[in-house]
């Protein structure tokens, strides 16, 4: 008698389990070029076969044929370190269905991306899953969004969603910020000489004044020394935790400032003392972002925001707007940049000022990680024009 198969669930149907193999010849209509290159890369084969418990997030030909047009593939075609990185972001570190995604209207989850360089961020780098009329959208570096096409196909390692479009890495701080358009954080960053030491620190959650709210306030911060301006902007980091959105409920947290923040949930809205989050869980290499729409002062830590309001009077008495440009713009170049490695930024800074927080070394990976990075780092030399 042959042994009976292990069976795996999805919803109310069972279907006997299915090797890797068998998922990618299956869906060989959409999984054609992914499945001729794992093919011909039977190391990377072997080790996606062999891993237990993970979520492949595969894409289709569709997205690798974009991928082909892009800057992207020629650095991943002579990058060993960045194909390994890329490689590990498309695999989840765990089992998520589809209906895991459905269930929770915004989520992160961890990948297999945990190397030096690309990720700076406890237990590795997630992605966030964005759940609404029953479609998923997987956000990633830059805001980059990933589609969920088909889903749940089941192999004895785990499971496998197709994709529209490839991930992104999350990238530097700063890169991420002059990407968005938020560049006078970027130049107040650079003024007080926090820049490299914020780029670099290890799971940062960095609440991110929009031009706007620099713009409300220019004629008192323009004027400020560095120590002030250091203080300010340490005000807006909070060092240590990974704060994305479904985990911030009403409460406070500690600055590397050394005041408190106060959040609120009102109306709908996430308020940070005064200020109203405009745009949130914005993934960079050592942690995330959160655009406000108002400059915190560490000096007013109760300032309290009307929700009704369209938007919030400026947390600092006295201010008005600038009158020669957005403060601190004038050296930092708005462009949009590529997936980049989560290092320091590669713009020369001064040193960091007072208060400035420190650099944390960054946890060790998992084994499992560990090992697979490893494993998947021989196949590095890859070229992709093989796909």
């Amino acid at each position: 008698m042959r042994p009976r198969r292990l069976l795996l669930f999805t919803g109310a149907a069972a279907t006997l389990a299915q090797s890797l193999q068998d998922v990618l010849t299956a869906q060989s209509a959409v999984l054609s070029t992914l499945n001729a290159w794992l093919a011909s890369q039977s190391l990377v084969f072997q080790i996606l076969t062999n891993v237990q418990g993970v979520t492949l997030l595969a894409p289709s030909n569709n997205a690798l044929s974009q991928l082909y047009s892009t800057p992207l593939a020629t650095q991943l075609a002579s990058d060993p370190n960045l194909l390994t990185a890329f490689l590990s972001y498309h695999v989840l570190d765990g089992v998520y269905m589809m209906s895991d995604f459905t269930n929770a209207p915004v989520a992160s989850m961890p990948t297999f991306l945990n190397m030096a360089g690309y990720s700076n961020v406890s237990g590795g780098q997630v992605v966030e899953s964005r759940a609404q009329n029953g479609a998923v959208t997987f956000l990633t570096g830059n805001n980059a969004q990933s589609n969920v096409q088909t889903y749940d196909f089941n192999f004895v390692g785990g499971t496998l969603h197709i994709i529209d479009t490839v991930l992104t890495i999350p990238g530097s701080l700063t890169d991420t910020l002059i990407a968005g358009g938020l560049t006078a954080a970027v130049g107040a960053l650079r003024r007080a000489g926090v820049e490299t030491p914020l780029n670099t620190a290890s799971d940062v959650t960095v609440f991110v004044p929009s031009n706007d709210a620099f713009n409300a306030i220019g004629s008192l911060v323009n004027g400020m020394t560095l120590e002030q301006l250091t203080a300010v902007l340490n005000y807006h980091v909070v060092q240590g935790k990974v704060l994305y959105s479904q985990l911030i409920a009403a409460g406070t947290q500690l600055t590397a400032e050394g005041a408190s923040l106060n959040f609120r949930i009102q109306n709908g809205g996430l308020f940070v003392n005064s200020a109203r989050v405009v745009a949130s869980d914005i993934l960079v290499g050592n942690g995330v972002v959160h655009v406000v729409d108002g400059v915190l002062n560490p000096a007013n830590t109760t300032a309290t925001p009307n929700p009704s309001a369209a938007t919030q009077e400026p947390a600092f008495n006295g201010a008005s707007s600038a009158t020669g440009g957005v403060p601190f713009t004038s050296a930092v170049i708005s462009t949009t940049t590529v997936a980049s490695p989560a290092g320091p930024t590669a713009t020369p800074t001064a040193s960091a000022g007072p208060g400035s927080p420190a650099p944390v070394a960054v946890d060790a990976a998992s084994g499992r990680k560990a090992a697979v990075g490893a494993a998947m780092l021989l196949c590095g030399a890859v070229v992709l024009a093989n796909w």
